[in-house]
């Protein structure tokens, strides 16, 4: 399954709310490097990935603008107010259930990143890849809590492969030593 782009569907954060912040691939400054998420068909396809059956009212752009403000939260701040900013986007005037009748999607992906926040252990658990333009969120759920690579299929054997190179790249050949 592929964006319209190219780019595998992958699904690799753990939490639906992370896997959303992923659809796009982030530099080490929190800006967009490639996004994903082209037109209402990308998006579609990324529900169907995460076996949402919903009927979007919400406008792309606003999405992809609310998906910068779920990371924001999600990487500085499980604080009561950034709680609060999640709850509010969504959550306004829900006691009569109008917005999330209105926007069921944000209302998931706010109970996800609420659900994340709220959890200190899993709040710590949230680990950003360090791979080049990269820069995805996913929980970490190894035993000793090592994990670094979103996945070691990308990022992580890239990083392996560059450091395999360096080293060939520095290294003297044995014949050349004794010249």
């Amino acid at each position: 399954m592929c964006y319209s782009t190219g780019h595998p569907v992958r699904l690799i954060g753990g939490r639906l709310a992370l896997d959303f912040v992923n659809t796009a691939d982030w530099t080490a400054d929190g800006k967009i490097a490639h996004e994903k998420l082209h037109s209402s068909a990308d998006l579609t396809l990324w529900l169907k990935a995460v076996k949402l059956d919903l009927k979007l009212s919400d406008c792309l752009t606003d999405l992809i603008s609310y998906r910068a403000s779920l990371r924001q939260i999600i990487l500085f701040g499980a604080s009561p107010s950034s709680l609060n900013a999640v709850q509010t986007f969504c959550f306004e005037d829900a006691s009569n259930g109008s917005i999330t009748k209105r926007q069921p999607f944000r209302a998931l992906l706010a109970a996800s990143a609420i659900s994340l926040l709220a959890d200190a252990r899993e709040h710590d658990r949230i680990k950003m890849c360090p791979g080049e333009n990269c820069g995805w969120l996913f929980i970490d759920e190894t035993k000793n809590g090592r994990r670094t690579w979103c996945s070691m299929e990308s990022c992580g054997n890239r990083a392996k492969a560059a450091r395999h190179y360096a080293r060939k790249k520095n290294q003297v050949p044995a014949r050349m030593q004794g010249l």
